[in-house]
């Protein structure tokens, strides 16, 4: 009767996920606009985004410094609850399952650094976030790339790329997170997310929790490498807001700072604000911060659109750091990264 019943169990699960992997098929997606998709809309422009994602953010803050409206989609990732880029309703909006997607009039637009141009281009104030001269378009782009998430290999975009280094920074904060979600939506991940990888570190986090992670020594390394390679660009950062500031660009706010908002965001609410951003090691990016965090957009485009997912998250961080000393030493000094 036992044996019965786990077969029965078994073939309508097999069912399932055969019909469930028919429906929610993944496959990369180029980026830019793609006029030959249209989308149900209501407004001329409206985003799909998650509040931790941190190209949400910057996407979100670079509609409300154009001052463009738009209606807005929270889509779950698994860090804030589940795995809604893989439901059926969001792999119509984007195939690739992943965040954010601004749409156009109906048309989607993929890739963050994408939508910031588009954005940037269709807004009435074209010019507001991008300086006139070709030249200096080109060195605007660099910074903007360099707080990017572009391709797949994140190990080699560490060494170019500031942005992939806070990804790897945002391990301890997604280990804390997964303290409160259930096993059984990390394991979604792993019959359909098209990156398997993430859905198995996911699932690891989940087992190991933010204590045991300190155990295991790959991705600790990783983390310690995007560390130290974070130090490399924020010097470089440094260096420019030196010659130039008070923005990146200069006087202009442009959408490199746009992109590096999201990017020392992330920084305050994985706890890494302290380590980078204290005893006057980088004064001029401590200012540009604090600017930063002053502006309207940060409020609107940050602020406003937290959730308890990352306050809970931080708050776990910091109440272990304070219980277990040696979890900050292991974070910030041990398995030292590569030379830079």
């Amino acid at each position: 009767m036992i044996m019965a019943t786990f077969i029965t169990a078994l073939a309508f699960f097999f069912v399932w996920f055969l019909w469930e992997k028919q429906h929610r098929k993944t496959h990369t997606m180029a980026g830019g606009i793609h006029k030959n998709i249209t989308l149900p809309h209501e407004q001329e422009f409206e985003l799909y985004h998650n509040a931790l994602s941190q190209c949400s953010k910057k996407v979100r803050i670079c509609l409300d410094e154009l001052k463009i409206p738009y209606k807005g989609h929270h889509i779950h990732l698994i860090e804030t609850g589940y795995y809604e880029t893989l439901s059926r309703h969001f792999l119509k909006v984007n195939p690739a399952a992943i965040l954010p997607v601004l749409v156009h009039n109906g048309h989607p637009v993929y890739e963050s650094h994408d939508i910031l141009a588009y954005a940037a281009a269709h807004s009435s104030t074209p010019q507001l976030l991008v300086p006139e001269s070709s030249e200096k378009q080109k060195e605007m782009q660099y910074w903007v790339d360099k707080a990017s998430f572009i391709g797949d290999d994140a190990e080699a975009g560490i060494k170019v790329s500031a942005g992939y280094c806070s990804g790897f920074l945002s391990v301890p904060m997604f280990a804390a997170g997964m303290t409160f979600i259930p096993l059984r939506y990390p394991l979604i991940g792993l019959l359909f997310h098209r990156l398997k990888f993430r859905a198995v570190l996911f699932s690891l986090f989940k087992i190991t929790g933010l204590k045991g992670l300190t155990k295991v020594t790959p991705i600790m390394r990783k983390m310690a490498a995007a560390r130290d390679y974070m130090h490399k660009h924020l010097s470089e950062l440094e260096h420019q807001l030196n010659q130039e500031g008070p923005w990146i660009m200069g006087d202009q706010f442009t959408l490199a700072d746009v992109s590096w908002m999201g990017v020392l965001e992330r920084l305050r609410e994985a706890d890494w604000e302290v380590y980078y951003l204290s005893e006057q090691q980088y004064p001029k990016l401590e200012q540009y911060w604090k600017q930063l965090k002053g502006r309207k957009s940060y409020q609107t485009a940050i602020l406003d659109n937290g959730h308890h997912s990352i306050d809970k998250s931080l708050q776990l961080i910091k109440d272990t750091k304070e219980r277990n000393p040696k979890m900050v030493e292991i974070f910030e000094n041990s398995f030292i990264g590569q030379n830079l």
